[in-house]
């Protein structure tokens, strides 16, 4: 360490970067950072494929998958990517892109000798004339020929390596009259090393001479943040995290950061924030244990890790898509105030790495009061950033860490973030025994907002998996409770998802209601993703209501939004709405790209069942099309995944659709029999408007079989349906097949009363494509009844 791996590293790439117009990036990979575990691959490719713009819940989720997505956005780029601090060839080998355009830069302190196409550059210490020049400009120092000498046995003794090099210089260049190179080199040769660093040190040459040296030449109060530096967690600190370890104000603390900058034993990394050298650390904890008592120190860090989960707990309140508890402790004495969601959200992001570590530290040295509060500051920013495989293990962590304790309150709270930690990652039965349990602990300590809160998610596991009445049910109960609170958030969100369930369960105006009601209080609230979600979900009850300009006006809204805020998953969903509502109404070339775009963005991300459900609808428009082998390939690859996930609803769509495409080929067996399937599926689930919907499709199926009583009978059913669901455009296609009954058994009259019912409801939606085919069959009805 301190050899100038990373200065030269990006200082190659600031060189290079002209030729990289794609853009350049930098991770530090951990690998040798005390008190940092090394990136795990895995949370590295997450930081980087942040760091391209993609959201955390569009990166895979498994290794594997996350590089192959990395490697396809780099894909045909000219990108430059530095790799610093690298632990071993397994850490770095998943970072590389697969195309030769790309450049990375890789630095750390083992040889990486199975990275078999890399170019090996080892950097030693400087050579003795680079040393001494690096020291004389340290030291601003002029070529005096007197000066030679002791700049030579000055550099050796700071063992040629760059960052003592810069420290022996700095104590030359600003220790004024009492400070030379001949005294430099009399402090050098009285040497005593700390511990930590005895790999750095040989019979003449002293790292650890040179950085204490510099600590001797400190005042009293920077010799005392320069040990309880020593005592951080994570890799940086503000003037707000010194304050905490000094017990003293921001402005004191800011002020003693930058001077020990200005002794080189700190390196500001971006604007009020500093990161000390991993061996001016480790010589920093070395001191601190020496000389601190363990009572002053293990209050140093406990006010630091207090200031630390309060804050991010108070931070994690403006951006949470749910409520939020607030914090139990007690305030710190100085904290950064947020004037916005934007500001909470940069402040968690910046300090992300930070939080992190302070929770490893207070988990693994059985803190349990920092570790539950540490694991609720970090739940926001790990469902918005990830990596989820961490905030997995941070909050079961908690969870066993509270239970253990027995402090239930916390106990549930960790569960909850637990819960929805596992929903987000498909674990719907794990989501579902981690909420119920949080519910069951809340009644039981009467506390109404946790209650709320998990009610709500429980409403979505229960709606995701097909338990339609019980999503209701919590969900409803919910917005009680939130109504009760007088909590705005909750009560939209509880309104949102039960407009999700109730326009699966047929009851689209009410869906319609509780939409549009969330709608406005996400809008008074100022929640953007609220909104667009809201949105996104009135589009599809208002498509499939027969409202085509208002579901259009909907998707988008809320395509806008989604765009504007970077969630290319909810432009997914938006894109594949709008071209349902455009396939509707007859703009086939319309409906054609936007699910192109949507296909495009579900396989670029990764998201298997966004891409199933654009496979269904672009299955819809080639059959509508005549385009009966893709229908039945897109409709066929819609059903593996949706099978694979587990969604049992797209299961059933899936199905209806192929028996629809069967029975248009003439297949009426096998339309028969996918279609039984899936209506077995619908009822199964409780979802009356798809089955009112698969319904009309079976009936087509058997009429063309033959048994048109059997036909008539279930046309007739899917009608009685589709009128009590307020499904006018199904309506329509069940009056369509009714006519065609009579028609086929010679009552023409009949037969022309169905046939026009339907035109009128076509006519009044608007769709075109439909009202051309049956003004046809009117037209040439009319013209035989004439003849």
């Amino acid at each position: 360490g301190g050899v100038g791996k990373t200065a030269l590293a990006v200082r190659a790439a600031h060189r290079l970067a002209p030729r990289f117009p794609d853009g350049q990036l930098f991770l530090d990979l951990y690998g040798f950072t005390q008190g940092t575990a090394p990136r795990e691959p895995g949370d590295a490719l997450a930081a980087l494929l942040s760091a391209l713009g993609v959201p955390p819940q569009q990166i895979p989720a498994e290794l594997g998958a996350r590089a192959a997505f990395y490697r396809d956005r780099l894909a045909d780029t000219r990108t430059l990517i530095v790799l610093d601090n690298a632990v071993d060839e397994a850490q770095v080998t998943p970072l590389l892109p697969a195309c030769a355009t790309c450049l990375v830069l890789v630095t750390s302190r083992k040889r990486l000798k199975a990275l078999d196409d890399a170019l090996p550059l080892p950097l030693d210490v400087l050579p003795p004339g680079e040393a001494v020049t690096l020291l004389r400009r340290a030291a601003r120092l002029g070529e005096e020929p007197g000066n030679e000498a002791l700049l030579e046995q000055a550099a050796a003794l700071c063992g040629r390596l760059p960052l003592a090099l810069l420290i022996a210089g700095a104590l030359v260049r600003t220790g004024g009259e009492a400070w030379n190179l001949s005294v430099l080199i009399e402090r050098l040769t009285v040497r005593r090393p700390g511990q930590e660093l005895a790999g750095f040190t040989d019979g003449t040459r002293s790292v650890p001479a040179v950085f204490e040296l510099s600590y001797q030449q400190l005042s009293g109060d920077l010799q005392r943040l320069f040990r309880l530096i020593g005592l951080l967690p994570g890799p940086e600190l503000d003037a707000y995290a010194a304050a905490a370890l000094l017990d003293s104000d921001p402005g004191t603390a800011d002020g003693l950061l930058q001077r020990l900058a200005d002794h080189s034993l700190l390196t500001g990394v971006s604007r009020g924030r500093y990161r000390p050298h991993d061996l001016i650390r480790a010589h920093a904890r070395t001191l601190a244990t020496a000389l601190d008592p363990e009572p002053e120190r293990e209050a140093a860090l406990d006010r630091l890790l207090h200031y630390y989960a309060h804050t991010a707990q108070r931070a994690s309140q403006p951006i949470a898509r749910f409520p939020r508890p607030a914090p139990v402790s007690p305030a710190p004495a100085f904290a950064p105030t947020f004037a916005d969601p934007d500001a909470a959200h940069a402040w968690l992001r910046i300090e992300h790495p930070d939080l992190d570590a302070a929770f490893t530290h207070a988990h693994t040295h059985g803190l349990v009061g920092h570790a539950i509060a540490l694991g609720a500051g970090l739940a926001e920013i790990l469902l918005t950033d990830g990596p989820w495989t961490r905030a997995f293990e941070v909050h079961q962590a908690a969870a066993d860490s509270a239970e253990n304790a027995g402090h239930p309150a916390d106990h549930a709270n960790a569960l909850t973030d637990l819960g929805r930690v596992r929903y987000t990652t498909g674990d719907y039965a794990g989501a579902d025994d981690a909420l119920a349990s949080a519910l069951e602990s809340y009644r039981v300590h009467e506390d109404a907002l946790g209650q709320a809160n998990s009610l709500t998610e429980l409403g979505r596991v229960r709606y995701v998996t097909g338990d339609y009445s019980a999503a209701d049910d919590a969900l409803t109960r919910a917005l009680e409770i939130f109504r009760v609170l007088d909590n705005p958030l909750g009560q939209a969100n509880a309104l949102a998802e039960l407009g999700r369930v109730r326009h699966v369960s047929g009851d689209y105006p009410a869906a319609d209601e509780a939409l549009t009601r969330a709608l406005e209080i996400f809008r008074v609230l100022g929640n953007r993703l609220g909104q667009a979600n809201a949105l996104n979900n009135l589009g599809q009850v208002r498509s499939l209501g027969g409202d085509y300009p208002g579901a259009g006006d909907a998707l988008t809204g809320a395509l806008e939004i989604f765009r504007v805020i970077g969630n290319r998953l909810g432009e997914a969903t938006a894109l594949n709405g709008l071209g349902r509502a455009r396939m509707s109404t007859g703009d086939y070339p319309g409906a054609g790209e936007a699910f192109i775009e949507a296909l495009e963005i579900c396989r670029a991300i990764g998201f298997q069942l966004g891409e199933a459900y654009v496979l269904s609808e672009a299955g819809r428009l080639r059959e509508r099309t005549q385009d009966y082998a893709g229908a039945d390939e897109a409709h066929t690859g819609a059903l593996e995944i949706f099978r694979t996930v587990g969604d049992r609803l797209g299961e059933a769509n899936a199905l209806t659709d192929l028996g629809s495409v069967r029975s248009a080929i003439g297949d009426n067996p096998g339309a028969s029999e996918t279609l039984v399937h899936a209506l077995e599926i619908y009822r199964e689930i409780g979802d009356q408007g798809n089955e009112a919907w698969a319904l009309n499709h079976y009936a087509a199926a058997v009429a063309a079989s033959g048994d048109r009583p059997r036909a008539l009978d279930l046309y007739q059913q899917a009608l009685a349906m589709n009128r009590e669901l307020s499904k006018p455009d199904d309506e329509a296609v069940s009056l369509e097949g009714i006519a065609e009954h009579y028609s086929a058994t010679g009552d023409t009259v009949q037969g022309a009363t169905y046939l026009n019912q339907a035109l009128e409801i076509y006519s009044r939606l608007g769709m075109r494509a439909d009202i051309e085919r049956v003004q046809a069959r009117v037209d040439e009805s009319t013209g035989s009844a004439a003849t």
